[in-house]
């Protein structure tokens, strides 16, 4: 058992925004939360943070995350009240009582989500995501893969609507909603049998995001050796020299073109949707998602979203390791290359510094 405090809720905000990939809420977005956090612990206490072994197989464990774009945040601002006002939507239509709550998706703001509403509700939140990072939909995780379900969903946002949804296809179901709610809503999902959460998710991604905070917050240590102790490496340095962007379907995507400033006249593309997913050199991947591509801005070594990356900015490129769940052969089609419309295979991880 854990005692998460509030002097460490900055560290576990950096942690997950590296575990963000450029998504799910940059530094900014995240770090709101990370204060609302704060403010509800000094209210009511630490949140206690259970390993695997530590949570009864039988309890049950709220779901809670974010759907939409968390720069909208900046002129919709959230109450804190939403998570809680989801839950308490959901449990008029699904009487599943929740003893705990866990993670769904570690990365960006819905890394410090779950712990807001534990700490509103005084339960414990048991170390366990379905993503072990971010990924756009709703439908990519581990639970999803496992047969879990996902609705009924309760969807509110700060000016009070809330709608319950239970429906195949709720990806698209809960887009379409989100977007009439203004640009961001609040999801809580049907509570998960701890026993079968515990089973199918990626345990211990809480406690990952608080070792990758560790790691990042030691300025004095170079981005390489950061790197290395994260288990990844340093793919290139360098400067922006071109951003395209464009909205296609439910996800804007882009592409970035960095002049190495490391490596003579080369240069490095990166590819995105929300997240950064694919890193290419002369036309040949470097990375691929699953595997975690993250920038950071050179001088100030803080991680830059896919939305605020800007022409003329200097970078640092890091890639990590994806959660082995993800790159097993039956896994991989949910998050590979091809899954989101590239015509790439997954490479397996690998150092090319």
């Amino acid at each position: 058992m854990h005692l998460l405090q509030p002097d460490e809720v900055d560290r576990l905000a950096l942690g997950v925004v590296m575990l963000g990939s450029g998504g799910g809420g940059g530094e900014h977005e995240t770090h709101a939360f990370a204060a609302m956090l704060r403010h509800e612990m000094r209210q009511s206490g630490p949140v206690t943070v259970l390993s695997p072994e530590e949570a009864d197989p039988d309890g049950y464990g709220a779901r809670v995350g974010l759907i939409g774009a968390p720069t909208v945040m900046i002129e919709k601002l959230p109450s804190g009240q939403e998570a809680e006002d989801a839950l308490k939507a959901l449990q008029a239509h699904d009487s599943t009582e929740a003893t705990a709550v866990v993670g769904w998706e570690v990365g960006g703001c819905n890394g410090l989500l779950p712990l807001i509403l534990a700490a509103r509700l005084g339960l414990p939140y048991v170390d366990v995501d379905g993503m072990g990072r971010a990924f756009p939909r709703i439908d990519q995780t581990t639970y999803d893969a496992a047969g879990l379900p996902t609705t009924p969903l309760a969807i509110t946002e700060p000016s009070g609507n809330r709608a319950v949804l239970d429906a195949t296809g709720i990806e698209k179901l809960a887009r379409t909603v989100m977007v009439d709610f203004g640009g961001w809503a609040m999801m809580v999902a049907k509570p998960l049998k701890l026993a079968d959460a515990l089973k199918a998710g990626i345990t211990g991604s809480l406690a990952r995001a608080l070792e990758l905070g560790e790691i990042w917050s030691q300025q004095t240590l170079s981005v390489d050796e950061r790197a290395k102790a994260s288990g990844g490496f340093l793919v290139a340095r360098g400067k922006v020299v071109e951003v395209w962007r464009e909205s296609v379907g439910d996800f804007p995507r882009g592409t970035v073109a960095l002049r190495r400033l490391d490596a003579g006249d080369a240069y490095v593309r990166l590819e995105m949707q929300g997240e950064y997913l694919v890193a290419l050199a002369d036309g040949e991947p470097l990375v691929t998602t699953p595997d975690l591509l993250c920038c950071l801005d050179a001088e100030s070594g803080k991680p830059v979203s896919t939305e605020r990356l800007r022409f003329g900015a200097i970078v640092d490129v890091v890639a990590l390791p994806s959660p082995p769940q993800w790159v097993r052969e039956e896994m991989l089609g949910r998050v590979d290359p091809r899954a989101f419309g590239y015509d790439l295979d997954y490479l397996p991880f690998r150092d090319v510094s």
